[in-house]
Order: C-alpha cells, then structure tokens, then sequence
C-alpha cells in the first residue's frame, strides 16, 4: 500500500514538473527547436565589387568621363615629299632594251650608258633614292658556304643599296668586249651613278694608291695609265691561296683617302666620276691578286672576276661555269642566258663568255672554277642556261642557292652539224 502511494506521487511530481516547462516556453516557441550537428550552414556572401561600385558610381559619386565624338573623321599626317631634280636610274629592262636596240642598229656598245641626267652634286653630297627604291640588302660579308670549300665571296659591295643603283652592268661584263663592240676586254665591273654618289671600301686594308684630284682636267695616272682617271688602289689585310688581294676604284671625282691610309670596310673612300676614258659616270670596280711569292702590285693582267669576290643581294645567288666545245676548249664570246623554270621567263641580264687574247693583259679564270663566265645576283631557285656552241644550242640546267656560287659547263655532246633553233641538247648538272 505504501509502495503504491510512492509511485503515484513520484508520477504526479514528473507531470507537474513537465506542464511547468511547457507554461514558460510557451512564449517563444523557436527556443524549443533542436538544433541539429551539421556542417556548417552557408551565409550570405557579400558582392564587394557590386557593393564598391555601388558606392563609389552612385548618385553622388563623380561621373564618368565622356569624350565627344568627332563629326568628321581623322586623317593621317602626311609627310611633305622632297622636290628637286633627281637622276632616273637605268632599270635592267633599260639595259637589255639598249642592248636589243644597239644590235639591230649595228652601232658600236658605249662604255658606259649615261644617266639621264647624271646631275653633278656638291662633293661629300649623296645621291640617293628614296627608300622605296632601295635596292635589295647585300648580304654580310665574308662568306664561304660552300660545302667544297671552292666560294671566296670575301667583299662588301662598294655601293650601298640606297644609292641610284649598286647593280652590275652585265652587258659589258667582265671579260666581255662589250657583246660585238670592237672595245678593249674590260677586266672589271661597271656600276652606273650620279657624279658625287659615295663609294666605300670593299674591305679594310691600306691606300697604295689615291689620286689628289688636282683639278683642271688633270690627276695622277694610276700604274700609267689614263684611261681610270682618278683612282683608289687599296691592299686588304686578306688574301687567298698565300696571295694579296687587293680592289681598284676608277673613274671617279675625287678620292677621300690619301696613298698610306688604313681604311676599314665600309668606309667613304672617294666619289663616282666620270674621268678617264668613260663616256658617263660611273664606278669601274677591278679585283687583283698578287702572284704567289712576289712583293710587286699586281697589274692590269692580274684581275679577277668582282662577282665571285663581291656578296649578292640577300635572297640571291651566283652561277660560274664554263662554255666549252666537244674537246673541253673555252669558246670565247658566247652569249649566256637565262630562263627561270618556275616562270619560263629570260632573265634579263645576259653576259658573254671571256675573251682570251693571248697576251700578258689578259682576264684569268679563278684558281679553283676554271670558269669564262660569271652572273651573280640571280633569285634564288632553278634555271635554264642556254647558250649556241657550234651551231648547237645547249640547255643545261642549275639551281641557285642564297649567298653560294652554283657551277655548270655547258658542252656540246658531239662535235654535229649545225642544228635549228628550235632544238636543244638537254645535259644534266653534276655540280
């Protein structure tokens, strides 16, 4: 009885207890919601960016910039362009064209073309074109690329690229008389100029002879000799095989250097003229070497082909090759064109193989190529050669590389009849 009255008791006092809790949390019913042992719940991430921009752009924040749209468009500022006489340069196509026309007349080849107009400039004043009629860049020189070893190509050109011109006149190559004109063998390379364009030296080395320019018509003979008129002889610190090399400037204005002057490659040494035996200026260009073991200059007969010593331009290259008959011997004055495979067309410069006279003066082949024709400047890629031996016309073909001397010969296959124009003996190139 007792134990049952402790029970019901204990029973009220727990429901007691438990309606009282309830009274007092009846206020606020959120307190009693369990609270769960999750991750941590996610909250609102302001915007910083929206909420700077918010107040820095609002309503009284400072306004944008606005610039004003222009109602007329802008133009570019031109440069005012040089006015003044300038001399036309003779263009490739002028020189085969004159070279056509002269043939056809049956007059003999002048020396030299003229500019038209060959305008004396003030001395130390350049001629030069604007840049747009440059001239491609040389390349640098020295080079040897050849994997035979055979290339000597040790000397910068004399002119620059943004002169009138610094291309060689092929039609009165070296070794050539001038394609039929009854003129001496020429043993050097015209480059046609204004009176007054600067020519440079070719490589350094030292002045053994420079004419002092006296004025009057009268100037200091170089070796005897008239016919250069005022001329620079230079000695280069380089030579070839144990010989000295050394290059002759001619025909010109005044020379800036004096006899015993260390000059480096590229320095102003004179200025194009048109004295000596010349029919308009130009620089005459000769490259000599001495003879093995001798202390002597050498002389009028020991020149060498400029275009095999002389850098093309970049993109460019030079062929050398020989001309022979049936029995391998050297046909001299043949003429040698080119035809481009990838265009078909001729190339227009042509030269001429040497003529050999016989005599102490005369042209030499180089030492390794044995060659009797020379051409640089060729575009790169493959060409036809052509040239009549004999009667015979025979095609050869090479490729021109950049900066290398490609060689070929050109030979009849046997000694025929003569053939028609129309046929062509096709030989390989194994050089």
């Amino acid at each position: 009885m007792k134990s049952g009255l402790s029970t019901f008791l204990l029973l009220i006092v727990v429901l007691a207890g438990f309606g009282a809790l309830l009274w007092m949390n009846s206020g606020d019913a959120t307190l009693l919601a369990p609270i769960l042992p999750t991750e941590s719940q996610p909250t609102e991430n302001a915007d910083v960016i929206s909420q700077l921009l918010q107040r820095d752009f609002g309503d009284n924040a400072t306004p944008l910039p606005t610039i004003e749209i222009p109602q007329i468009p802008p133009t570019r500022p031109v440069l005012a362009q040089p006015v003044g006489p300038s001399a036309t340069p003779i263009s490739a196509g002028d020189v085969e064209s004159n070279t056509l026309a002269l043939r056809e007349s049956g007059e003999g080849f002048a020396a030299t073309p003229t500019l038209p107009p060959a305008t004396a400039i003030a001395r130390g004043q350049q001629a030069t074109l604007p840049p747009e009629r440059w001239a491609p860049p040389p390349l640098p020189p020295p080079l040897s690329r050849d994997p035979l070893g055979r290339d000597h190509i040790y000397f910068r050109r004399p002119i620059e690229s943004n002169a009138n011109t610094n291309a060689v006149l092929y039609y009165y190559s070296y070794g050539a008389d001038g394609q039929n004109d009854a003129r001496r063998i020429h043993h050097g390379v015209d480059i046609p100029n204004p009176i007054g364009e600067t020519v440079y030296a070719a490589w350094s080395g030292t002045v053994r002879f420079a004419s002092d320019s006296r004025g009057g018509g009268e100037f200091d003979s170089f070796q005897n000799s008239d016919s250069y008129g005022n001329a620079v002889f230079v000695e280069h610190d380089i030579g070839y095989q144990g010989r000295r090399l050394y290059t002759l400037y001619a025909h010109l204005s005044a020379a800036l250097v004096q006899e015993g002057d260390y000059v480096e490659a590229g320095q102003a040494i004179a200025l194009i003229g048109e004295t000596g035996d010349v029919t308009g200026p130009h620089l005459h260009f000769e490259v000599r070497m001495a003879e093995l073991g001798t202390t002597s200059e050498p002389r009028y007969g020991d020149t060498y082909n400029p275009v095999l010593w002389t850098v093309p331009y970049v993109g460019h290259g030079i062929v050398a090759g020989r001309v022979v008959d049936a029995s391998g011997n050297f046909i001299d004055d043949a003429l040698v064109t080119f035809r481009s495979v990838s265009t078909g067309l001729l190339h227009p410069a042509t030269v001429t193989t040497y003529v050999f006279a016989g005599t102490v003066n005369d042209v030499n082949s180089d030492p390794v190529l044995r060659e009797n024709f020379a051409i640089g400047d060729l575009p790169v890629g493959r060409y036809d050669v052509i040239v009549e031996i004999e009667g015979q016309r025979v095609v050869n073909r090479v490729e021109v590389f950049e900066g290398i001397v490609s060689f070929i010969e050109l030979k009849p296959s046997t000694p025929t009849t003569p053939e028609s124009d129309d046929t062509a003996t096709e030989t390989a190139q194994s050089d």
